[in-house]
């Protein structure tokens, strides 16, 4: 997954990326139990320093229709490069990790932005934290 999250770096995989990106969103959407009617925002940097490409996401009646372009009055906007949105869709990275580290931005209704994980089934899994070695306790082990 790592090699291929890489391969963002070059211009003509990252155009292929985002021309697949609308219809690999669309695939990944999880209907809520409640009813959510709600536009955002995704944006994708351009990894050479270009002009960012920006999607429409209207979730309405159950469905996800993604449109190229910016969103007219999104309630909340994601911001993520290409290549760790290709990390997240293999579990190879969680988006907690990735917010925490600022490579993954949530704005607009906090309450909607919170939800974009749950609505794509982005992974949550966290790495298990160990104490550092100068904090454990001997003979004390952690189940």
């Amino acid at each position: 997954m790592e090699r291929i999250a890489r391969l963002d770096r070059i211009g003509c995989f990252h155009r292929i990326a985002l021309r697949v990106l609308p219809r690999a969103i669309a695939a990944r959407f999880v209907a809520p139990e409640d009813p959510l009617s709600a536009v955002l925002e995704l944006t994708i940097p351009d990894p050479r320093g270009g002009q960012p490409a920006r999607f429409s996401l209207t979730v309405a009646d159950g469905a996800c229709r993604v449109s190229p372009g910016a969103a007219d009055r999104p309630a909340a906007r994601a911001q993520i490069a290409s290549a760790d949105l290709i990390r997240l869709a293999g579990r190879a990275a969680s988006w907690p990790a990735l917010m925490s580290s600022g490579r993954f931005e949530l704005s607009g209704d906090p309450f909607l932005a919170l939800r974009f994980a749950a609505l794509f089934a982005l992974p949550v899994e966290l790495e298990p934290i160990s104490a550092p070695r100068s904090a454990r306790v001997p003979g004390a082990e952690i189940a």
